[in-house]
This record gives structure tokens, C-alpha cells and sequence, in this order.
């Protein structure tokens, strides 16, 4: 007879695909490393079926585990919009996000949105810059919940870091333009220190393409208006709709690019109950 798949089991079971490690996964959770391993243990018995393959060092899933996975997100999203629902009314406060411009334009209006429908007596501000500067505010008390772009060295030293979902990069420019065949070709970029510019720059050199940097913005509506109008043309997640603007496909002899992760980042300190609602709402509006 089945047994129940227990929330918390599955829970563990969704941080150990997304961490892709026991340490990590630990780390978050305040736990030991044998509990963790006993958790995943618990679920597989409960499953009748192992859903990792035998060495966690390096953590794959069997067949029964990529199929259990969509579920257990589902599951997850259904019970913690149950919970937060139910208490919704009584959550009040302000909170304080940090997010790269990018991000604000594209990513934020539904979620803030929905978020304020579901929580009225919740007040959000936002401050947007870069990842690297974001992480310095949050150590610094200013910020309660950030979304960032992971980078080598960023990371607050007072958050949780929760990792969102993994972004494609793409070359964009204007639908019919031809800025990608001039030579040098020209850039509209984010100013130094994002990571977007620095992936760009590398692939590139890398092969042994020549360019120059057109325009400089920290609005990504400046980088916008440069590739509208055949100026330039820029990094942007794929995931981005932007109007006017067109992929540059392989053939256009710009270089591949890499993934990024979008992160989440949680202040430990902030002991705000409408911060730590406010944090998961966004794990199940942007996360995967």
C-alpha cells in the first residue's frame, strides 16, 4: 500500500534538485547532512521507488525522480498558497526589495500586482541596481529581499540565497537592423560590474570579434532605445519581451552565450513576517 509523500519530504526533495547538493541543502534547511539524507530516504521508502541514483555526491535523478519532480513543485506551490491565503488578511507591515533595473521592468509588475491583491496591508518599496550593489545594501540592513543575478563572489553574507530559475542570454536587436554586421560592432551595455556586460565581452574576445561600446545605461530603457533604433545592439535574458526588438540567431555570426540564475536572496535578521511572505510569493510567482 502507497504511503503519503509527505510536504516537508518533499520539499527536501525539490531544494536537493535545485542546490544539486546535500551540503547546501543542509545549510539551508539548519540541518545535519545525515538528517537531509535521511529525509530523501523517508520519501523513497514512502515512494516505493529511488529517485536519486545511488551516489549523492552527485546528485541525478532516475526516471521515477524526473517524473515525481513536476508534481512535487505543483504540490508545493498548492500547499504554501493555501497556507499564506489563509493568514493573508492578517499580514501587515512594509517591506523593502532590491532588484537589477532589468528586472523591475520585466519581471516585477504581474508579481507585485498579484502580491498586492493578495496582501493590502502590506507596503513594497523597491530599489533597483545592480547585483553587486545589492548585495552590499543587504548587508548593510537596507534591503529585506532582494532578486539578483548570480555572480562568482556576490553573495550577502545575512541572507538565505534560494536560487529562482535559469536564464538563456540572447543577443537582441532591432527587427530588420543590420548593427550586428558592422564592424566594429556596436554595443549598448549596462555600466561595469553587470554580469551580462562581462559574459558579453568575454564571448566576443573569445572569438576574436571586434566591438565598442556605443552606450552606456543603467536604464534598460536607454539600452532599448539605442537597439530601436539600429544604434547598437544588447544582452538580455530570453525570457524578456521587448517590443521592437528581435533574437540574433547563430547565423548572424554573434557568439553563443552562457545561462544565468536568478537568485533570491532573504535578510535573516529582518524578523518581518511580511517580508518572509513577501519572499515566498516570489519563489512561486518567478521561481521555475
Amino acid at each position: 500500500m502507497a504511503r503519503t509523500l509527505e510536504i516537508v519530504l518533499l520539499r527536501t526533495f525539490v531544494m536537493l534538485v535545485e542546490e544539486r547538493s546535500v551540503t547546501r541543502v543542509a545549510r539551508r534547511l539548519h540541518r545535519t547532512q545525515p538528517a537531509v539524507s535521511l529525509q530523501l530516504r523517508r520519501l523513497e521508502e514512502a515512494a516505493g521507488q529511488p529517485l536519486f541514483e545511488a551516489d549523492l555526491r552527485r546528485l541525478r535523478l532516475t526516471p521515477q525522480g524526473e517524473a515525481l519532480l513536476p508534481y512535487a513543485r505543483a504540490l508545493l506551490r498548492m500547499h504554501d498558497e493555501a497556507r499564506l491565503k489563509l493568514s493573508s488578511d492578517e499580514i501587515e507591515g512594509r517591506v523593502t526589495l532590491g532588484c537589477p533595473d532589468l528586472y523591475a521592468a520585466f519581471l516585477l509588475p504581474e508579481t507585485l500586482a498579484s502580491f498586492r491583491r493578495a496582501y493590502p496591508r502590506v507596503e513594497v518599496s523597491v530599489r533597483c541596481a545592480l547585483s553587486r550593489q545589492l548585495a552590499a545594501e543587504m548587508d548593510e540592513g537596507l534591503l529585506d529581499v532582494a532578486i539578483a543575478t548570480r555572480m562568482p563572489g556576490v553573495d550577502p553574507r545575512i541572507a538565505e540565497t534560494t536560487r529562482l530559475r535559469s536564464e538563456p542570454l540572447v543577443w537582441l536587436g532591432a527587427e530588420g537592423g543590420g548593427a550586428y554586421r558592422r564592424d566594429p560592432i556596436p554595443l549598448a551595455m549596462l555600466p561595469e560590474g553587470n554580469l551580462y556586460r562581462d559574459v558579453a565581452l568575454a564571448a566576443l574576445n573569445e572569438n576574436s570579434l571586434r566591438w565598442r561600446v556605443a552606450c552606456v545605461s543603467e536604464s534598460i530603457a536607454g539600452l532599448q532605445a539605442m537597439a530601436l533604433a539600429d544604434a547598437a545592439v544588447i544582452v538580455l535574458a530570453a525570457s524578456v519581451n521587448a517590443r521592437g526588438l528581435v533574437g540574433l540567431e547563430p547565423d548572424s555570426g554573434l557568439p553563443a552565450l552562457p545561462t544565468v540564475d536568478l537568485m533570491l536572496w532573504r535578510r535573516r535578521t529582518s524578523g518581518s513576517e511580511a517580508a518572509e511572505h513577501f519572499a515566498r510569493h516570489i519563489e512561486r510567482h518567478v521561481g521555475n
